[in-house]
């Protein structure tokens, strides 16, 4: 989480140190390679480490703007927040581009015009040739830096929730840019570092042949003015002087004759001119030539240049489309985990080229060896669980066509003997007590029998039109025998547009027979509401409220899936009652939730399709 905090500090301590060691390199390497000396020396390192720092505060500013767009989804992060969006996220991760260019192009910027507004003390061609290799180390410069904010971004965008980044890669996946990235980055890393060498070499050695030159131009203009220019006695007096003046203008040194005094001096104009002084025995020879005949770049190195350039570029193109071609083999194997080529066992058709990606494709592969494991395991569970299933079925169906018999019996003599025979008042109570216990345990087999037929796909609804009255009406003597010897009272509530709904008459009844004798049992008031509304042109709302504190709202939604409920739940026998309940209601189309009603207690609210 502190990544995510201290992004925003750490990138703008990088750039800060970038800039600053950047200046210092600049500022220092810059005029010993281009073997400055003197007064030169020292207005270029002025200069140049004056230029990088002006750059680099305001690459620092640009740093704390950008990152300030993105201060709300730093906090989510770092908070450990889920509320955050995909779109942001990945802008998020496109921004170490945005801050390397925002560091580097002030630079580049301010270098170039050093070029043309250099200091007094040196020429055009030095100037263009320091700005040209400030430019290069700068360039040089960003690569770690975006290096180093690229790694700083992806350790806060680990902290995303993986759902978000799933949808964040699948975007890009589709848009099949992660492909073009990678190989334009191995192109731009193979050749980049290849493309800066190769020009700060030119840079440098045209830096020598320049001095080189420079001196061999002083040292031509020097022997010009004493051999040639010396008027000395002879035959003919100035006999040719004239000649070699013209021949050494033809040349570029021109020459003229001064009665100046002075000893021997060498004067430089910012055009790159240099006035030689050269005091003879009997007058003085100023000579003025260019300081050298080359350009801030020679031709032959340009060509050297481009050509490892060119070379490097190839080299990236094929190492780029190699990786292309890895990396997709291996997204390919991930998304074939969790299918059924992953269990058959999937062969390679390519080994890959790259140690990484072949590392990658191993574990993938220990991956797939241990779902097929954790698959056919599962397969055995679940034919297992279908063959239990079916055993329960058959057996709760044996167990209830075998308790319905003897229960119809008893139920059938106690009504006999209540009709025929005379009865005191304490067996006519004990009749009563056998009667109301036998209904109840048959409408428990009866549960049973629906559930073992709703599990082995076997039961089948027949649909009718009834009328909410008579529904509410069955299902709450029914829900009375559930309820127990409970003084409680059902009361069903209903208006008189509510119109029919469409459902099984006899099996929905016992439906709503359930969730009313669950609230008779619970019940802490006298009486439990049923009410009856017309949600929608197409729905029926049923109420059945739950006066009651005993469960919670969630706990009773749990019962509602007893799938999700421990074997060993107390409540274990109420909860399948009740999911069975939500299966026949589910079955008709319809739905159930439970709506918690704070100190009153919760509610089941049914939803049944009106009867067409």
């Amino acid at each position: 989480m502190t990544h995510a905090a201290r992004l925003a500090a750490r990138v703008l301590l990088y750039s800060g140190l970038f800039s600053a060691g950047t200046a210092a390199l600049v500022g220092v390497l810059s005029p010993a390679l281009l073997l400055l000396r003197g007064r030169q020396q020292q207005s270029a390192m002025l200069v140049l480490f004056a230029v990088v720092c002006a750059a680099g505060f305001v690459s620092l500013a640009y740093a704390r703007w950008l990152l300030g767009a993105h201060r709300f989804l730093l906090r989510s992060l770092a908070l450990g927040s889920t509320a955050l969006e995909a779109r942001e996220v990945a802008e998020l991760a496109e921004e170490p581009w945005s801050l390397t260019l925002g560091w580097l192009i002030p630079n580049l910027l301010g270098l170039s015009i050093l070029g043309w507004f250099g200091p007094v003390e040196i020429d055009r061609i030095t100037a263009i040739n320091l700005s040209l290799l400030g430019m290069v180390i700068a360039a040089a410069a960003s690569l770690p830096f975006y290096v180093l904010v690229r790694s700083e971004i992806c350790d806060v965008l680990e902290l995303a929730p993986r759902e978000l980044m799933r949808d964040v890669l699948d975007k890009a996946e589709r848009t099949r840019l992660p492909a073009q990235k990678v190989s334009r980055r191995i192109l731009a890393a193979v050749a980049t570092p290849v493309l800066f060498l190769a020009l700060g070499s030119a840079l440098i050695t045209g830096a020598h042949l320049r001095r080189s030159d420079e001196t061999e131009r002083e040292q031509t203009a020097r022997v010009f003015a004493r051999a040639v220019l010396d008027v000395g006695p002879g035959v003919l007096a100035g006999g040719g002087l004239q000649e070699a003046l013209a021949r050494g203008a033809e040349l570029g040194f021109r020459a003229h004759l001064s009665t100046d005094g002075g000893g021997y001096r060498l004067q430089r104009d910012a055009a790159d001119l240099v006035d030689l002084v050269v005091p003879l025995e009997r007058h003085a020879v100023t000579v003025r030539f260019r300081a050298t005949s080359g350009t801030v770049l020679r031709t032959e190195l340009v060509v050297v240049s481009l050509l490892a350039v060119a070379v490097a570029a190839l080299i990236g193109v094929l190492l780029g489309r190699a990786l292309t071609s890895d990396l997709r083999t291996a997204t390919r194997e991930v998304h074939l985990l969790g299918t059924d080529v992953v269990l058959s066992g999937s062969q390679l058709v390519n080994e890959p080229r790259f140690r990484a990606v072949a590392a990658l494709l191993d574990a993938v592969a220990q991956l797939a060896a241990r779902f097929r494991v954790f698959a056919q395991a599962q397969v055995r569970a679940i034919e297992a669980r279908e063959s239990a299933t079916r055993m329960r079925g058959q057996f709760f169906a044996s167990v209830s066509h075998d308790l319905r018999s003897p229960l119809n019996a008893i139920l059938g003599f106690s009504e006999l003997v209540r009709q025929n025979e005379p009865l005191t008042s304490g067996q006519l109570e004990s009749l009563t007590l056998i009667e109301h216990r036998g209904r109840e345990l048959l409408a428990l087999v009866e549960t049973i029998l629906d559930a073992a037929r709703v599990e082995a796909g076997h039961l089948k609804l027949v649909r009718d039109r009834v009328k909410i009255g008579e529904l509410l009406g069955a299902a709450i003597i029914k829900g009375q025998d559930l309820g127990g010897e409970h003084n409680v009272e059902a009361i069903a509530e209903f208006p008189a547009n509510v119109p029919a709904v469409s459902v099984d008459r006899l099996r929905m009844g016992r439906a709503l027979a359930t969730f009313i004798g669950h609230a008779l049992r619970t019940a802490e008031r006298p009486v439990v509401r049923v009410r009856a509304t017309l949600a929608n042109p197409e729905r029926v709302a049923i109420e059945v409220e739950i006066p009651s504190r005993r469960f919670s709202a969630r706990q009773l939604e749990a019962m509602l899936n007893p799938g999700r409920q421990p074997g060993t739940s107390p409540h274990r026998g109420l909860a399948l009652a009740l999911g069975l309940a939500r299966s026949m209601v589910e079955l008709h189309g319809g739905t159930v939730h439970v709506e918690d009603r704070a100190t009153e207690g919760a509610a089941f609210m049914i939803l049944l399709p009106v009867g067409a």
